[in-house]
Order: C-alpha cells, then sequence, then structure tokens
C-alpha cells in the first residue's frame, strides 16, 4: 500500500504527460469530428431531425466580437492542465475526467443533435480572422451540452490546488486568476454565438455528472472500456447511417441493424466496465461463466460477444508472438521442474494443431511419442497428470482439446481448475484467499493422485510385482497471451510453495520469462510479501 501512495504522489515524467494529453486529445478529436460530420450530414438529409435550443432570453443576449478571446483559452487551459498538475494521481484523474467528459457529450450530441440557431454577424475589425478560424473548425452543431462550459469548470477544479504556497495571498490570487479564466471561457459560449443558455446549462450538468462519476471510479480500465464502447457504438452506428443513406435498396433495414449492432456493442463494453469496477469480484457469477469443461456458457457468450471475438483473435496474436519470439526454438514454453515430481509452465490459450506437440514437450521433453513404445515388461509405469488453471475469463479454455490429446497417452488425467481473472486487472484485485483456495485445490489433486499410486504400488506388490509406478504433475497456468496473467499466478503459486521468495521472483521471472509483461502495478510488492508468507507446503527447488 505504501508503494502504491508513494506513486500516486510521484511527480509524473514528461513523457507520460504527452501521453495522458495525446489520449484525451485523440479521444476528442476522433469523436468530435464524428459527430459533427453526422450532425451536418442529417441537417442536410433531414432538417427536422436537428433540433432547436433558443430560448427566448437568447434572443436578449448580445454578440461581443473580443469574447473570441476568452473562448480560444479554452484549448490553451486544456493542453497546459497536464503540465501544471504535479501528481500522478492528479494527472489520472484529470484524464478520467476529460474523457468522461467527452464521451458522455458525444453520446448526447448523436442522441440529440443540435444546431445553433442564430446567424452570427461578420465582425469586421481585429476578431474577424478568429470567427473564421472558428466557423472553418467548429460548425455549429454539436450543441447540447457545451464542451467549453464542462472542460471549464472540470480544469478549474483540477487545477484549484495546483500552486501551494506559504503565503496565503499567492494562492487567493491564482484561484482568482483561474476563477476569471474558466468564467470567461464558459461565457464566451453564448456571447459568441456559438451556443445558446441550455447548452451552457447542458455543460454544468455534464460537468457534475463526471465530478461524481470520477471520484468513484476504481481505475483506468473502467474508463478504458467505457470509452472503446463509445467509440465502437459511434462508429458503427454513424457508419450504418451513411451507408443506409447511399443503398438504393433496403436503407431502413441497413440503418435499424446498425443501431441494433451498435446498442449491442456499447452494452457489452459497459457491462464490462462495470466488471471491472467491481471490487473483488472474483466470486461474482454474473460476469464470464463457463462450463465444468472450461467453455464460455451461451449466456456469457450472449452478453459479451464482441469481447469475446476480440479476445479469440488476441489469442491467435499471441501464438504468434510466441513462434516469433521463441525464433528457431520450436519449444519456447519450458515447464519449470519444483522437485522431481511436478513440474509448473505458463502459456497462451493454445490452439488445438499445437496441443498434441506441447503437451508430449512439457511431459518428456520431445516432440513426438515414438521413444516412449515399445515399453520394457520391467520398465516403471508412469502416471502423468495434467491440471489446467485458467485464467482467462474472455475465452473459452484448451483443457478439453487438452483432454483429447492426452487420450493418446497412457495414463493421464487431466483437471480442470477455473480462477475468473480480467485482461490487466491488477492480481491485488483478487481476495488473497482466493489465491490460497485455488492452490490448496491444486495441492489436494496432486496428493489424491500421490495417494491413487501409493495404493497401486502396494497392491501391485502384493501380487509379487517388482514394478513401481511413478506420478508426474504438471500445473499449466494459462491466459490469453501468457504474457501476464499465467505467469503472474504461477510466480504467486511458487511463492506460496516455498520455491520463489520475496528476494528471488524477480530474477527468476527475468530468467524464466523475459517476454512477461508483469509491472510493479500489475503484480504488487505487497501481494507477494503476503503470499510468500503463507507457505502451506514447502517444496525442495530443483536444482
Amino acid at each position: 500500500m505504501s508503494t502504491h501512495l508513494l506513486s500516486t504522489n510521484r511527480a509524473p515524467s514528461k513523457s507520460t504527460r504527452f501521453r495522458h494529453l495525446a489520449l484525451a486529445l485523440a479521444i476528442f478529436y476522433l469523436l468530435y469530428n464524428l459527430t459533427t460530420f453526422y450532425s451536418v450530414s442529417l441537417y442536410k438529409l433531414y432538417p427536422s431531425k436537428v433540433h432547436n435550443l433558443a430560448t427566448p432570453f437568447d434572443s436578449i443576449i448580445p454578440f461581443i466580437p473580443a469574447m473570441i478571446v476568452p473562448y480560444s483559452w479554452s484549448l490553451i487551459l486544456f493542453v497546459a492542465s497536464f503540465f501544471l498538475v504535479r501528481t500522478s494521481a492528479q494527472l489520472s484523474l484529470l484524464t478520467y475526467r476529460l474523457i468522461l467528459a467527452t464521451i458522455f457529450a458525444c453520446l448526447v450530441f448523436y442522441f440529440y443533435p443540435a444546431r445553433f440557431s442564430f446567424s452570427r454577424p461578420i465582425p469586421d475589425d481585429w476578431t474577424q480572422f478568429g470567427y473564421q478560424f472558428l466557423q472553418l473548425m467548429d460548425k455549429p452543431f454539436n450543441q447540447l451540452p457545451s464542451l467549453h462550459v464542462s472542460y471549464a469548470m472540470l480544469l478549474g477544479v483540477s487545477l484549484w490546488d495546483v500552486v501551494a504556497s506559504r503565503k496565503r495571498w499567492i494562492s487567493a490570487a491564482y484561484r482568482l486568476l483561474l476563477t476569471g479564466i474558466c468564467t470567461l471561457i464558459a461565457l464566451s459560449t453564448v456571447l459568441t454565438y456559438q451556443h445558446h443558455l441550455l447548452d451552457m446549462l447542458g455543460g454544468v450538468v455534464l460537468a457534475v455528472t463526471v465530478f461524481i462519476l470520477s471520484n468513484r471510479i476504481r481505475n483506468a480500465l473502467v474508463i478504458k472500456h467505457l470509452t472503446l464502447g463509445v467509440i465502437g457504438f459511434l462508429l458503427i452506428a454513424i457508419a450504418g447511417f451513411y451507408f443506409a443513406n447511399m443503398s438504393m435498396i433496403a436503407s431502413k433495414v441497413v440503418g435499424n441493424l446498425a443501431i441494433i449492432i451498435a446498442a449491442y456493442w456499447l452494452i457489452s463494453f459497459t457491462m464490462l466496465a462495470c466488471a471491472y469496477q467491481q471490487d473483488k469480484p472474483i466470486l461474482d457469477t454474473r460476469w464470464f461463466q463457463k462450463s465444468s469443461n472450461g467453455r464460455l456458457t451461451l449466456h456469457t457468450w450472449i452478453k459479451f460477444a464482441p469481447i469475446i471475438i476480440i479476445y479469440n483473435g488476441m489469442s491467435f496474436l499471441g501464438q504468434w508472438y510466441f513462434k516469433v519470439f521463441s525464433k528457431s526454438q520450436k519449444y519456447p514454453l519450458t515447464p519449470y521442474a519444483i522437485n522431481g515430481k511436478v513440474k509448473v509452465v505458463a502459456s497462451p490459450r493454445l490452439m488445438q494443431t499445437d496441443l498434441s506437440s506441447h503437451l508430449t514437450y512439457w511431459l518428456f521433453g520431445s516432440s513426438s511419442l515414438e521413444w516412449l513404445s515399445p515399453l520394457e515388461s520391467n520398465r516403471p509405469a508412469v502416471r502423468y497428470q495434467i491440471i489446467v488453471v485458467d485464467l482467462a475469463a474472455e475465452i473459452s479454455t484448451h483443457a478439453h482439446n487438452l483432454r483429447i490429446a492426452a487420450n493418446g497417452i497412457m495414463n493421464t488425467t487431466v483437471h480442470y481448475l477455473y480462477l475468473p481473472l480480467l485482461d490487466l486487472q491488477p492480481l491485488n484485485d483478487v481476495l488473497l484467499q482466493d489465491y490460497i483456495n485455488l492452490f490448496k485445490q491444486i495441492d489436494a489433486l496432486i496428493q489424491s493422485a500421490e495417494t491413487q499410486a501409493i495404493t497401486a504400488n502396494n497392491e501391485s506388490w502384493v501380487e509379487g510385482s517388482q514394478v513401481k509406478d511413478s506420478l508426474i504433475t504438471l500445473i499449466n497456468f494459462h491466459c490469453v497471451m501468457g504474457l501476464s496473467r499465467s505467469i503472474g499466478v504461477q510466480v504467486l503459486y511458487l511463492l506460496y510453495c516455498g520455491t520463489l521468495t520475496v528476494y528471488n521472483y524477480r530474477s527468476w521471472i527475468e530468467l524464466h520469462y523475459p517476454h512477461a509483461h508483469l509491472k510493479d502495478a500489475y503484480l504488487p510488492q505487497s501481494l507477494v510479501e503476503a503470499m510468500a508468507t503463507y507457505k502451506s507446503v514447502t517444496y525442495s527447488t530443483a536444482s
């Protein structure tokens, strides 16, 4: 916890600030221009569907050409704010707020398109160039809510504590200046005849909504999936609108189908964002459910089909990544021997065509079973047990296909365990006890198989056989791409066993999984230390 607090209170680097700024600007320009294109096209085709939000009070508001200056401050303050905030936590919160305001506003722009209804006078003084640029860059659409107003409020609050001085008058002067700038930006939206009063009110409501939500959102993954949901919705819906109006046949069907698909996309990603938002969601069965053999249920497919399809594509990408990463090495996924009886290996979800070769390599260190036969009559029989630990909530496991592949190997059984982790979900989002329960299940399977092997050996000894069976257990932790979840949980298991310690686990990862994506925020030191102190079974580390 202390490490997390230090990281959030540390000043972010310039590259981090630029990265956050680029992300917020990219989302704004993509969605704002997309909804502008839609509104302009809609107005040309169906003018009555674009709303007029003018009230009687708007007619008495004067046009003040000089207010183009504070209107232009919005972009300047937007960019500067990313370099004015002092800590990483402030930078993240600022980014969350601006992105949330953008995506919510653009959804409203799509569902309730509006146009500024007054004719703006053309100034003949020094301000005319500003208005010419405004007319070129910002059409009189995307009215409700006013993002200028929302951004002004969000930036004002986010920058309120930036200047901390022992002299109170300096802090007071800064806040007075900041308040003046933000107020002028908000007022300029109506005094430049760019927005109506209802647009300003909508901007205030949006900003307040964002303030409430941003303080409750747990992490960036929630924002990420909400944003992906809105981007996908707008792209699909507006593309459908465009193609429907180009089509001479069944244009209404095309448009309605696009809306249905877009809504489905948005709902799926919103539910996924809710899953990330939930605290300690591991025992909640509302999200990614699987059958006893590790296949995603029909109910899960109905809820998350777009996400499942995307992650299946990522799974194939993971296979390609390992083939490229290994270069001339055909089998980069080499098991690690905890002792002479138990081996562990972390992997992506493997394709059916690769399972047999991986399985024989994991168990026998060979790509072929030819050397196993014929078996000598007095040669000890080897029983193999495979425990597949599925950590990928978003795709079906390879356990079922692995069981089929194992049918060709004598005395091989496959067990399946499921711990539904979400992609990039920090491993400390799961309760320590949930990991302990999983590892105890693994231990129970190992001990049960060993007991059965001892019983079989005793029976054989009574019957006069001098050949003893031996048991080898392979534990396969797998996720989608084999880069984070599978490796991280395998490390926790080795810490639980006592094979790794808090002092050597990092060097072990670098040696055995140099391709791993395990940042400190994903596998925090506090979780490592907690797991290392919990040792129920001690294994001897293989030399």
